[in-house]
């Protein structure tokens, strides 16, 4: 399952390089993870970001952003 945010933007805008990192947008990501785990989703969630900054960035910093941020959504989702 695939866990990225996007950010405010008309929908009609948005593509694979609008995607971001989990809770740096609007999604309703903790009602999503809810809903997901009520229906008994176990599964892996990956995040998978296009931006140039994310793929020229230094990958174990752009790794840690994104598990720390991921985490406290899914924490806060009470899922993890």
């Amino acid at each position: 399952m695939h866990f990225q945010d996007v950010p405010d933007m008309p929908r009609e805008l948005l593509d694979n390089t609008t995607r971001i990192i989990p809770s740096d947008g609007v999604s309703p990501l903790m009602r999503i993870l809810r809903k997901l785990a009520d229906k008994g989703y176990a599964g892996p969630l990956s995040v998978e970001l296009f931006l140039p900054r994310f793929q020229q960035g230094d990958p174990f910093e752009v790794a840690r952003e994104i598990r720390q941020k991921a985490e406290s959504v899914m924490r806060q989702a009470r899922v993890i």
